[in-house]
């Protein structure tokens, strides 16, 4: 009889250190999961969307090429890109000119099909024309030129 009450006893202080073993085991492990999910809210996990360059409501921001007044595109300027900006698989570069004014280009998938224009700047009635070398399209819109890299709108 003393065997067992010994027995028992052991057992129920083994049992009560494993029990408070795996609470500090796993304590930290779910306090740990539960700051990676937070962190996960603020940006999404690779390859499950698209996260913001901070400050901006662009996905990417670069240089690119760019001519005006019919001149090659030789100079640099600032863009952003908001990536699935409309319906699914359409984006927009925002570039902004030297002028201070921005062009906007659309595009599905990594081929442009459109510029914003307006009568004011006299953009209205102004071609818009692409050509492909490889990843990069170059786009002429009037007597402005850019030049698109494929990779500012993949991601790559």
């Amino acid at each position: 009889m003393r065997r067992f009450i010994v027995t028992g006893g052991l057992a129920l202080v083994l049992a009560a250190c494993g029990g408070a073993a795996e609470t500090e085991d796993t304590a930290p492990a779910e306090t740990e999961a539960a700051a990676d999910a937070g962190s996960e809210a603020a940006q999404p996990a690779y390859g499950e969307g698209d996260a913001l360059v901070a400050g901006t409501d662009y996905n990417a921001t670069t240089q690119l090429k760019c001519g005006f007044d019919n001149a090659a595109p030789e100079q640099t300027c600032e863009a952003g890109i908001k990536r699935n900006w409309g319906e699914e698989g359409q984006h927009l570069i925002e570039v902004s000119k030297p002028d201070g004014f921005k062009r906007a280009i659309f595009l599905r998938g990594t081929e442009p099909y459109g510029a914003d224009s307006a009568q004011a700047d006299g953009s209205a009635g102004w071609d818009f024309a692409t050509t492909r070398d490889g990843d990069m399209v170059t786009v002429k819109f009037g007597p402005e030129t850019y030049v698109l890299v494929d990779a500012m709108v993949t991601g790559g």
